[in-house]
């Protein structure tokens, strides 16, 4: 049994990452049980500069004091080897849940988000970027809260970047795609990756799943979000309108704070309407609501972007266009051979 520090005594291997071990231990001050997190030796040789990402994740867990945030208790070295001492989080992760109990319940679902869309708050509000956010790095108490964990390859932005330029960081399956795409990324990318979970958790599968990484890398490219509410009949309209936002593949036109997600998540339990393109207007005379009318340029949708632009077609739009703006019209039906525009 190995002892640190005369203190924290190291007991069984609990989980293994990339860049380190994590074992079960006990401070022997107070009996309290602990996590303790040992850098890998062969990690440290070939990436020397790994050791102050490591040091980085410890102070970014000690500044982020949240309760759904796993608690940084001690950074130690000790014959040659590197640690971290954090609060023992017992149970399992989301990433089990999700797998075992797949789909939750919407309830459930906007419980894990909201809290989990609050310690993000508090993260991107210290200039925490986490990059590397997924089900696996949420563990899960024994009373059902989330556990946000791993921030080794966290982005602290008043430290100086210690990865190099260019350097995609974090796990493919939830990235953005402009972190795919070798960009530096900022509080945008946590926001795809928890949509990526949120689209998870309501339908037990990844919005881009393929059989293989690069054929995944190209969905996220090329492919839009599934329907949601064909995938899950009882999601409320507003939360996979959220979503779509969350996964806008743009990080301009994405969503732009956690802070919002997480105040829209909590109308949307409480059943309150979160339409981003309602204004209600206060009357001072009668103290009555407007509402208006979003332009058509600004309706959000899930329809795969357009990368040329559509040429020809101008009477069959001008015919569409009159069809549509009659009301006696309920449906339009349109007919013709491949390849003559139908979809576009």
């Amino acid at each position: 049994m190995t002892m640190l520090h005369n203190r924290w005594k190291i007991e069984s291997q609990i989980g293994k990452g990339g860049m380190g071990v994590v074992f079960l231990g006990v401070d022997s001050h107070n009996g309290q049980a602990v996590a303790i997190k040992q850098l890998k030796r062969e990690v440290v040789k070939k990436q020397p500069d790994i050791v102050e990402r490591f040091t980085r994740e410890a102070e970014a867990l000690r500044a982020l004091n949240h309760p759904n945030i796993v608690k940084a208790l001690a950074t130690l070295d000790q014959d040659g080897e590197h640690y971290i001492v954090m609060e023992y989080v017992p149970g399992s992760d989301l990433a089990t849940l999700i797998r075992d109990q797949s789909p939750l319940p919407v309830q459930h679902i906007l419980k894990i988000a909201i809290e989990l869309a609050d310690a993000l708050t508090r993260a991107h509000y210290l200039k925490i970027v986490h990059r590397d956010l997924k089900p696996a790095n949420v563990l899960m108490a024994a009373d059902g809260t989330p556990r946000l964990t791993d921030f080794g390859v966290a982005y602290v932005a008043e430290k100086e970047r210690v990865t190099t330029v260019g350097l995609s960081l974090g796990t493919p399956d939830y990235m953005p795609p402009e972190a795919l795409d070798g960009k530096q990324t900022d509080q945008r990318g946590d926001i795809w990756a928890l949509g990526v979970m949120l689209f998870e958790m309501l339908t037990g599968r990844h919005p881009f799943a393929a059989d293989t990484l690069p054929s995944m890398v190209v969905n996220v490219f090329t492919k839009p979000v599934p329907d949601i509410e064909s995938l899950r009949p009882d999601c409320p309209v507003a939360l996979a309108d959220l979503i779509y936002r969350m996964l806008d593949k743009d990080p301009n036109t994405r969503i732009p704070s956690v802070r919002l997600i997480g105040a829209e998540l909590e109308a949307i339990m409480r059943g309150q309407s979160t339409d981003i393109f309602s204004a209600s207007i206060r009357r001072d005379d009668d103290r009555r609501f407007e509402t208006p009318t979003p332009s058509a340029a600004s309706v959000k949708n899930n329809l795969a972007a357009q990368t040329t632009p559509f040429v020809g077609r101008e009477n069959e739009l001008a015919q569409l266009e009159d069809l549509l703006d009659d009301p006696a019209v309920r449906l339009i039906t349109i007919l013709g051979p491949g390849g003559m525009g139908k979809t576009r």
